[in-house]
């Protein structure tokens, strides 16, 4: 049986227009690594900084959830386009092409290496590789919202808990705003689908004008909802960004065969606390103000 390579699929069954090795920004990738065995196969990690450590903790740049992994499993770090691997003393060691790596020494990576740590298997794919190109295609057409071209509901639940371990770990700061459109239903009964998406887009495109603050997250959750996670970003902070958004939505007007329809949203936000147990109870706590906002009036910044 022959097994085909993503990248391999991808060139025989996707309709991208480009040919392989023309691809404009293919050079500009990252090098990255690629789970091909583990709890997450296809996942794929970015290597466009240095040091980054991989390993379980919480706190790793690369958190592998695997519990043969270290803590600490490994660094990488980046010399010019090389990504240089520093076995970090694991317990179960760290394996590449299956020979291991003693403890404290360096391996330059080369492209198609297999990195075994615990039950996880990576493969490397260096700077301008093109299967590392069509990986990060695929994987971003896998994170986005078709509709809108921002984050999907998917997306948000992982980057959720991944930034909620971060925060508990090193306390610091982390709010999450749920953003419902006003009145959604009656714009689709109005005026039809078509306008109705037009709305949705139109938010999604003010939310993320709004939204420059450097890591907050946006994304679509579902319907006429969307969500925007702020790291390092306390209570008080992500109240005056929730009304700036509102503000902005308010203010937008979104035409259509020579009308035009307003746009408002009633907001919940919610911020990390030593109360709260998880990212469930996070966005639980958020969705709830929604409501609130929601109940008295609509239109309305509510926190939890």
């Amino acid at each position: 049986m022959v097994v085909m390579s993503l990248f391999e699929t991808t060139l025989a069954f996707s309709n991208f227009a480009v040919l392989a090795g023309n691809n404009p920004g293919q050079q500009d990738v990252d090098a990255c690594l690629i789970v091909v065995l583990g709890s997450q196969p296809g996942k794929r990690y970015v290597i466009n900084a240095s040091p980054l450590l991989l390993g379980r903790d919480s706190t790793a740049d690369i958190i592998i959830d695997d519990p043969s992994v270290s803590r600490r499993q490994v660094v990488l770090e980046l010399h010019g386009d090389s990504v240089h691997l520093i076995d970090g003393g694991s317990t179960n060691g760290t394996y590449v092409n299956d020979v291991k790596v003693s403890s404290g020494q360096t391996v330059v990576l080369q492209r198609q290496d297999r990195i075994r740590i615990g039950k996880t298997v990576l493969k490397f794919l260096p700077k301008g590789d093109q299967e590392a190109y069509y990986t990060g295609v695929l994987e971003s057409r896998a994170q986005m919202d078709a509709l809108t071209q921002i984050y999907n509901k998917g997306f948000l639940l992982e980057a959720l808990e991944t930034q909620f371990a971060r925060a508990r770990s090193q306390s610091i700061d982390l709010s999450l705003m749920v953003i419902d459109l006003d009145k959604f239903k009656q714009v689709n009964d109005t005026h039809g689908h078509d306008v109705g998406d037009l709305v949705l887009v139109s938010a999604a495109r003010v939310l993320a004008g709004a939204l420059k603050r450097h890591g907050a997250i946006l994304g679509r959750f579902g319907g006429e909802e969307f969500a925007a996670l702020l790291p390092g970003c306390g209570l008080v902070e992500a109240l005056q960004w929730a009304e700036s958004l509102r503000l902005a939505l308010e203010n937008t007007s979104v035409p259509f065969n020579g009308g035009a329809v307003g746009v408002t949203a009633s907001i919940g936000v919610a911020a990390l606390t030593a109360s709260v147990a998880n990212s469930q109870e996070l966005f639980r706590q958020a969705d709830q103000a929604v409501y609130r906002a929601k109940n008295s009036g609509r239109n309305r910044v509510e926190s939890a």
